[in-house]
């Protein structure tokens, strides 16, 4: 007898749950709390795939002649690309990344992915074995898409509620990372960024609203059309005009393929469906709840004036973020004009994009560097070059092609099925070119693509009846045995040494800044990760606020961090803020007695980090400050001018040039600049701001302005309660007003 067609296979079982689950899953225990595990667990569920494929190949192996077996893969990988062309297109871009890591400047983070974007070589296999495992296991089936869909619309259901809760002001959780537009803050559910959340359900309504016209239970179908609205809802709450694009894109998908699905069964329905009157009750309800929706969007204050603002900008290319965008497509386009053959690394754009960075992008993004082109296409060109380029363009193609024949052929369900699948990728496809790719996207698009590859292949991917259970042989297991072996060792180095390093790294966040437990964290990560150059960095910049603290055990410390910034240098030498900290650590020795650092040191480790990152306010800050302390004035008031000369608004140079007078003794001079300073843009560094409230401070005690001496003090200390001047300087001036002479 026949098994059920509705028995599902161990591989489907993953797959489901990988989708329902990828989107939706965050740590808190973890320094990113979305991304990483949402990586780690999709890492997972592909080693589980890989293992029972290499399972497969080793009982194969075992039970017939090898060497037969080997030299049949060239001819089996042509046919297999004969029949499935977008899979073939697949493996392409693959080879592409894998050239593109090995010419990396930082091969682990490129295997590996950059911090804040884990794009990297791991998730592009991953999402490759999701696509393979889908076009194996369903063959194009309607009733596996039904599982699809399900899968991703109860995702988007958890997202999107969380989203409501979020909107209302009662998220349970506080979040330090987030985005804000016009002082609101932008809703991001359980993807960590607004437009990730915006995306992926943009690329879920379709699916939840063909299963609002599919399903034939009048409860599943409300449901279903419930989460649509809701969905569509939190799209326009999260203010992104990628995902708004995106999904007007997929509408229209929606609408011409709908179209080309009817003209080729003559006009006639696609598949069985409810009856009219009874959806009639489903829309009466969608439509009233997006009418309440809405109204709440636009009356709950600020988010009416922000969405009317976003609407206005969809096509301004004046606004501030379209502004800042170009900025980055710029700088990835000349990645792609000087690296144009394999691109300057896969997920390297964050490492190489100081080199591109222009002080008119510095201005629109004060401090931020950018890990992602926010363009998918601009990305693979400026990552992988040439060739990443054209792999994708063919993934592109072989994909439309498959949507245009799953539409065309087939039973009736399985021709609606790729309808909405169709235009869920198109929705994602165009946000894409104005946003980037994240696991919860890039796994379910892999997922649909198999399955459309499958539905629209004139022989789908044949799948075995189930033999009578046979006594088990005991020979069986040693494949998967072997299989295990290095399926357990990549899982350890792919999942536990990240997921490890990201959990000292959130504890390291968390300690107290200069103490010994937060070097110990970072330190603890970078043997964990030590692709990742971060963690080095941390523990120098850890070490050398430690050596404030404890005087006699500075040399000790400093020669500790010295090391740690230079192990981050050398796996990232291309980061001027790791040669800026360095800078800062020798300055710091040279005060050490016996010096253990010189003038010449400092000089030439900043002149390294100005020329890595030219337009940095921030290193030209961190650089005249500290030349200042090693007594090269001249150059440090140099490099405050060039500062200054960049950024006329920006509070830090004006803030140097009181200090300078300060230690000249040249105190209305000091006063009248540092309130000058005070008055400019800080780019919310409390730490600046604190320590020029200080000097200004210093300034009105050494002219007897007493009183304003107390409350620039008080300011300081308000700013930065461990700033130990402002402390000082708020003793003395209350001291002397006890004593009466305030003034």
């Amino acid at each position: 007898m026949k098994p059920s067609s509705s028995r599902i296979r161990f591989e489907e079982i993953v797959l489901i749950v990988l989708l329902a689950f990828v989107p939706i899953f965050f740590s808190r225990v973890t320094a990113e709390c979305f991304e990483v595990p949402q990586t780690m667990l999709l890492a997972t569920g592909a080693l589980l795939f890989l293992w029972g494929w290499l399972a497969a190949v080793f009982a194969a192996a075992l039970k017939g002649d090898p060497g037969r077996l080997l030299a049949s893969l060239g001819s089996r990988a042509l046919s297999g690309a004969r029949r499935d062309p977008l899979g073939a297109g697949v493996i392409l871009f693959l080879v592409s990344s894998v050239a593109s890591t090995i010419v990396s400047p930082n091969r682990g983070q490129s295997l590996h992915g950059a911090p804040d974007s884990t794009a990297g070589l791991v998730t592009a296999c991953a999402t490759s074995i999701v696509y393979f495992i889908s076009r194996g296991v369903s063959r194009g089936r309607a009733l596996t898409l039904v599982r699809y869909a399900r899968a991703a619309g109860f995702a988007s259901a958890v997202t999107a509620t969380y989203a409501i809760i979020q909107l209302a002001g009662l998220d349970p959780f506080v979040w330090t990372r987030t985005a804000t537009f016009g002082g609101d803050v932008r809703v991001f559910g359980t993807l960590g960024h607004p437009n990730m959340l915006g995306a992926y359900l943009g690329m879920t309504v379709p699916l939840t609203g063909w299963l609002a016209i599919r399903i034939r239970s009048a409860v599943e179908r409300t449901l279903w059309a419930l989460v649509a609205t809701v969905s569509i809802v939190v799209i326009a709450a999260t203010l992104s005009r990628g995902a708004w694009i995106g999904l007007g894109a997929a509408a229209v998908a929606w609408a011409f393929l709908r179209l080309a699905a009817r003209g080729s069964t003559g006009g006639q329905a696609t598949a069985r469906s409810p009856r009219r009157s009874s959806r009639i009750p489903t829309a009466a309800l969608a439509s009233l709840l997006a009418i309440a929706a809405a109204a709440f969007l636009v009356a709950r204050s600020p988010m009416g004036p922000n969405l009317t603002t976003r609407v206005r900008e969809i096509a301004s290319l004046s606004a501030p973020t379209t502004q800042s965008r170009l900025h980055i497509w710029r700088a990835g386009l000349g990645m792609a004009r000087d690296e144009p053959l394999l691109g300057v690394g896969v997920d390297a754009f964050g490492t190489m994009f100081p080199r591109y960075r222009t002080s008119a992008y510095w201005q629109a993004e004060w401090g931020r560097t950018p890990n992602k082109a926010h363009n998918e296409a601009i990305q693979i060109l400026a990552t992988q070059g040439i060739l990443g380029g054209i792999s994708a363009l063919l993934v592109i193609l072989f994909a439309a092609g498959a949507i245009w024949r799953a539409t065309r052929q087939g039973d009736p369900a399985a021709r609606e099925g790729a309808v909405a699948a169709g235009a869920s990728l198109v929705g994602f496809a165009v946000q894409d070119l104005a946003s980037f790719t994240v696991v919860a996207l890039g796994s379910l698009a892999a997922a649909l693509a198999g399955w459309l590859s499958a539905a629209g292949s004139e022989d789908p991917p044949a799948r075995q009846e189930r033999a009578p259970r046979a006594r088990r042989d005991p020979a069986r297991g040693w494949p998967r045995i072997l299989a295990g072996l290095p399926v357990a060792a990549l899982f350890v180095l792919l999942v536990i040494l990240p997921i490890g390093a990201q959990v000292h790294e959130k504890a390291g966040v968390t300690a107290e800044p200069g103490s010994p437990a937060r070097a110990q964290a970072f330190l603890r990560a970078s043997n964990l990760a030590p692709w990742d150059s971060r963690y080095d960095d941390f523990l120098g910049s850890s070490l050398l606020v430690e050596s404030e603290r404890e005087p006699n055990a500075a040399p000790a410390l400093l020669r500790r961090a010295d090391r740690a910034e230079r192990s981050a240098i050398r796996t990232e030498p291309q980061n001027g803020y790791y040669y800026a900290n360095l800078g800062r650590i020798a300055a710091a020795r040279t005060r050490l007695k016996p010096p253990e650092s010189s003038i010449a040191d400092v000089q030439a480790t900043f002149q390294e980090a100005v020329a890595r990152d030219t337009v940095n306010a921030q290193i030209m800050d961190q650089a005249s400050n500290a030349l200042m302390q090693v007594g090269d004035v001249v150059q440090a008031r140099a490099i405050a001018l060039r500062s200054a000369a960049l950024y006329p608004d920006l509070a830090q140079p004006m803030a140097f040039f009181g200090y300078a007078a300060l230690m000249d003794q040249r105190w209305q001079d000091a006063a009248d600049t540092l309130e000058i300073a005070i008055k400019r843009q800080w780019w919310l560094e409390k730490a600046a701001t604190a320590a020029a409230w200080s000097n200004l401070a210093a300034a009105y005690l050494a002219l007897g302005r007493n009183e304003d001496a107390r409350r620039a003090a008080e300011s300081g200390v308000e700013l930065d309660p461990r700033n130990p001047d402002a402390a000082a300087n708020l003793k003395i001036a209350i001291g002397r007003r006890g004593e009466g002479i305030a003034r």
